[in-house]
């Protein structure tokens, strides 16, 4: 048998290696080249998900803030004058700290086109007691939840009025209830 020796057979084989490689490298050149842009559906969610984190974190400090001159913050002034009621988020509320608190929830975040849920979350003798204080519905499912722990001890009930919160532990601490404030907020 008689082998011809040519070269050509195998200068085709290396040319299409090299053009395979070549489109494997411009493929991915291509899609590295085209990054995830702020207007894509998933990084917009996450974008507005993390302002509205925000702005509940600091909405709900700013509410806890306690002045110098003052003995609690608004928003342990509103839990404790609450008569259990629960209201809806637009609806007027009777004169009180309560509806000074709904009234700034309202101007902050109903304004800007955010929808809100005010609840609290304490302990009982039974377990933990979940009541709703503003009320807008059922969230959305891209809808955001901040939280802020009060504490009101025992020194703190001399109020006028009684207090919705129960006491936890009778007698055994100074500390009458830890309240859960959970703000719930999504976009219409």
């Amino acid at each position: 048998m008689v082998m011809i020796r040519s070269e050509k057979g195998q200068l085709y084989t290396m040319e299409a290696v090299a053009s395979a490689l070549l489109l494997v490298l411009v493929v991915i050149f291509i899609l590295k080249a085209a990054p995830m842009t702020p207007n894509s559906s998933f990084s917009s969610t996450q974008q507005s998900e993390s302002a509205l984190i925000t702005r509940g974190h600091d909405l709900l400090t700013v509410l806890d803030y306690i002045p110098e001159d003052g003995m609690n913050s608004e928003l342990k002034d509103a839990i404790a004058s609450w008569n259990g009621v629960q209201y809806s988020g637009q609806s007027p509320l009777p004169a009180g700290p309560t509806n000074i608190t709904a009234n700034d929830l309202k101007e902050v975040l109903g304004d800007a086109g955010i929808v809100y849920n005010l609840e609290v979350y304490y302990n009982t003798s039974t377990g933990i007691s979940l009541k709703p204080i503003l009320w807008n519905g059922k969230p959305s499912d891209n809808a955001v939840i901040v939280s802020r722990s009060i504490v009101f001890y025992d020194d703190d009930l001399n109020w006028d009025h009684k207090l919705i919160i129960t006491e936890n532990d009778p007698g055994i601490t100074d500390i009458w209830n830890i309240v859960e404030v959970r703000l719930t907020l999504w976009r219409m």
